[in-house]
């Protein structure tokens, strides 16, 4: 897991980029684009051009094809009157490397201050009747541990620890319905769930915890992919 700081929605640009790029034989990096931040709409311009506007938390762009290398990439609140003319949240000049699949996903961090974070993805063949779990702490939320078990009434058993903010996790589970509980690193009582979660064999989930338990914005976002 590689961790970008500096950036809030990188590679948005790429929905405008693709259709009209002359140098589609360079476009070697794979980006899923997720909005994890609740409450901020956004504009991205790219190099100066507007390329998306009104990007919302909750969403997801993707696959796109990004040409490896710098652009420019200039978020700003949304604003319907002037597109990508809102007030600039960030400026920056954000580099793509060739062969990458990851999804950059604008997120809160521990502390409530927005950030974001590149984290590779692992679509390759699962093993035989189970699913991937990518999970990633991308909530403004202290270090967790996490519980995971097929009944809802279960005791409270960590099966991941000391979870902070930030980090990935790769697993695997048996397909049909599991549910997922959240606590402080080291406790015993839960803060969040249980949540359900049902999984298919031979699939990967990228799921996000995103938001704040404190503003009552907290949820799970999943995606799900092919594994192949």
């Amino acid at each position: 897991m590689k961790k970008l700081l500096s950036i809030v929605f990188l590679p948005l640009v790429a929905l405008t980029m693709i259709a009209t790029s002359a140098v589609s034989a360079y476009a070697d990096a794979t980006v899923y684009v997720v909005h994890g931040i609740p409450d901020v709409p956004v504009d991205v311009a790219v190099d100066g051009a507007c390329a998306l506007e009104g990007f919302v938390f909750g969403d997801q762009a993707g696959p796109l094809t990004l040409p490896a290398g710098d652009h420019q990439i200039t978020i700003s609140l949304a604003d319907e009157m002037a597109p990508c003319g809102g007030d600039v949240v960030l400026d920056a000049t954000v580099p793509f490397l060739a062969d990458e699949n990851v999804t950059v996903i604008a997120y809160l961090d521990e502390t409530g201050n927005p950030t974001a974070g590149k984290f590779d993805n692992d679509f390759s063949r699962t093993d035989p009747g189970t699913a991937r779990i990518l999970l990633h702490h991308t909530a403004a939320a202290p270090v967790v541990d996490v519980a995971v078990d097929r009944d809802m009434d279960a005791t409270f058993a960590a099966a991941i620890e000391d979870f902070a903010n930030g980090d990935q996790v790769v697993t695997s589970l048996r397909p049909g319905e599991w549910y997922v509980w959240l606590a402080p690193a080291g406790s015993p009582d839960p803060v969040f769930g249980p949540e359900p979660a049902k999984f298919k064999p031979f699939t990967a989930y990228r799921v996000f915890a995103v938001g704040s338990i404190a503003a009552g914005n907290f949820q799970l976002l999943a995606f799900a992919d092919k594994a192949k």
